[in-house]
């Protein structure tokens, strides 16, 4: 008896997706590209296309400086299947017709030309600096600000760009000023590069978002110009003009540099000002 009721159930559901696929499936002989989509119901049309776009999907990338040999590298284009518009244009296909997804160009958000347009320098700053660990942090931070892009209005953090209170960044031990304690730390000479960065963004113009003094003078810039940094305090600034800028620089010769680099603007004033 039971086996009699399962039987007639499996009979009328499958009846009833009969009908359904029918009454409501994809028309006759409707193909999206090669795959076979007639009598298929919404959810399952919309399963394939989703499928297919994971294969399909190209995503943009920025044009940006190659950090190692300093070479601008254009930028890629993307695309991606537009799902509910391909969905609704299968159901509601013309029957033995085949039809391509509908496509959605994806713009990168930086092109190369963004690049080629910065060619003035609006502000310079650098420091000297001497051996040992701290030497080799100063490159290390200046090697990961080197060739930034600064969108308008976007907020630049030290800490963020430099990683310098995260392990494994490539730091390493070196003499750091705590309170008026001078002690070993990992990361030891980063301040000298967030206060030489700090002299660059403030004769640049840009906005000081935060930036904190240290507790005692220091000997690389003047007193009032310093920037520290550590786990809990960050150095930022915005870049508060109408254009990208660009953010060069590096340690070469027991001297860290930063530049800021804009579009040319006759209204504006260069400045390069060296200690």
């Amino acid at each position: 008896m039971f086996a009699a009721i399962f039987i007639l159930g499996t009979f009328a559901l499958n009846i009833l997706d009969t009908y359904n696929r029918l009454q409501y499936g994809v028309p006759e002989g409707v193909y999206l590209g090669d795959i076979p989509m007639e009598k298929k119901l919404y959810g399952e049309v919309y399963a394939i296309v989703e499928k297919e776009n994971m294969l399909f999907l190209q995503r943009p990338r920025n044009a940006y400086l190659d950090p190692l040999t300093g070479q601008l590298v254009k930028e890629v284009y993307g695309r991606k299947i537009d799902i509910k518009a391909t969905v609704k244009m299968i159901m509601n296909g013309e029957p033995h017709t085949v039809y391509k997804p509908v496509v959605i160009p994806l713009d990168p958000e930086i092109t190369i030309d963004v690049y080629r347009n910065i060619t003035e320098r609006k502000s310079s700053f650098a420091t000297w600096y001497g051996n040992g660990g701290r030497a080799k942090n100063i490159s290390v931070a200046a090697a990961y600000i080197n060739n930034y892009l600064l969108a308008p209005g976007e907020v630049f953090s030290f800490n963020s760009v430099t990683g310098h209170n995260k392990p494994g960044r490539g730091y390493q031990l070196a003499p750091i000023l705590v309170g008026n304690t001078i002690i070993p730390g990992y990361g030891g000479g980063v301040c000298q590069v967030s206060s030489t960065l700090y002299n660059a963004a403030l004769f640049a113009g840009l906005e000081i978002v935060e930036r904190f003094p240290h507790s005692r003078p220091v000997g690389y810039v003047a007193s009032g110009r310093d920037a520290t940094v550590s786990e809990h305090l960050d150095f930022k600034f915005r870049n508060s003009t109408n254009n990208y800028i660009l953010i060069k620089g590096g340690a070469v010769g027991y001297r860290v540099y930063f530049e800021i680099w804009s579009v040319p603007e006759a209204a504006e004033n260069k400045s390069s000002i060296n200690p």
